[in-house]
């Protein structure tokens, strides 16, 4: 299959590029040193967050306009390095891509649906959503797919599980973000090899699958304070796997919605400078000196804590990642008075 490659990213496919930046950790394990401050966005007529002086060795400033997002909290930003001028250099234009990226997700509202696809199954495997591909409407062309290592947008085409394989075959992850709207189209799946979980009100009664479902698992989830529902129901061709994806698929569920109330304001972990990262995981500041961790796996978070940075190494150990979002006012980040 060669699907046609959408040479100019729509307002779609924006929303497309970073749908899976809260939820996915791209590059290898890696603590080899100590982690340290890579970028943060910052209004330049207040200036650089005082708070963040001292962490950055080598900084580098530059202006950073969105093409796309429109309620940002930043028109500048700062790299860091503690190596060179030149790496932080690198790391400004990556962190303005990065929080750009992010911030053209969260205006759009994307990544708050309640269904998450295997076409080709996921035997013993539970739900696992790192490095996946995205598949939504993209109008009435068809569906649209993004690539999250390469940012490719591809479509739109209408066969919708051809496009699915594609991405599977990219990304080489079963699981993809799936986007079907509130009437949602049956997966043709000829194989009945696919499974699928999707978030509900227990309520209104279960939802029809979104494929053939040869065993079906009903399971509580707590995302009623995220809008999605209560419950998950799960969909596979053998009932252990059902069980295993309705019980492994309300974390990542529950913490994409979350992420749309977040702003992050910048990034710390492995400094690397090879190009925009997907931070594993987020620190938000609830109060000075009052830290709270999100991890995609987890249903609740880490903490409170009074140290950020303790914080962010203990959530990049858990998540095997090498970059985390900061997010909450950068006032609460000060040393304690």
């Amino acid at each position: 299959m060669q699907p046609h490659r959408t040479q100019v990213l729509s307002q779609v496919s924006s929303l497309v590029f970073v749908a899976l930046l809260g939820l996915v950790t791209w590059s290898t394990p890696a603590l080899a040193h100590k982690p340290g401050m890579i970028g943060y966005g910052y209004f330049d007529y207040r200036g650089p967050p005082k708070e963040f002086e001292g962490l950055c060795k080598y900084k580098a400033s530059r202006s950073c306009t969105c093409k796309w997002a429109h309620n940002v909290s930043f028109n500048t930003v700062d790299g860091c390095s503690n190596e060179s001028q030149a790496m932080a250099e690198k790391e400004a234009e990556n962190t303005c891509m990065t929080l750009c990226m992010r911030a053209e997700r969260d205006n759009g509202g994307f990544g708050g649906g309640g269904s998450v696809l295997s076409p080709v199954g996921a035997s013993g495997k539970g739900v696992s959503l790192e490095g996946a591909g995205t598949l939504i409407p993209g109008g009435q062309e068809g569906y649209v797919g993004f690539v999250p290592r390469t940012g490719e947008v591809v479509g739109p085409l209408t066969e919708k599980e051809k496009l699915g394989a594609w991405l599977v075959e990219q990304t080489q992850v079963p699981w993809l973000w799936y986007e079907p709207g509130k009437e949602a189209p049956r997966w043709e799946d000829p194989t009945d090899s696919a499974a699928f979980a999707q978030a509900f009100w227990s309520q209104e009664g279960s939802p029809r699958p979104l494929g053939s479902c040869g065993y079906s698992v009903q399971q509580a989830c707590p995302l009623e304070d995220v809008k999605l529902g209560d419950s998950i129901q799960a969909c596979a061709s053998k009932e252990e796997e059902a069980r295993l994806i309705a019980e492994t698929a309300c974390a990542p569920l529950r913490y994409n919605a979350l992420s749309l109330k977040w702003r992050p304001l910048g990034m710390m972990g492995i400094p690397q400078g090879e190009g925009p990262r997907a931070p594993s995981a987020v620190v938000v500041a609830v109060a000075p000196n009052q830290f709270l961790g999100f991890i995609p796996s987890s249903v609740e978070p880490i903490g409170p804590s009074e140290d950020w940075g303790r914080l962010v190494e203990e959530l990049l150990e858990r998540t095997q990642g090498t970059t985390v979002w900061l997010a909450g006012p950068p006032s609460f980040y000060g040393p304690k008075e």
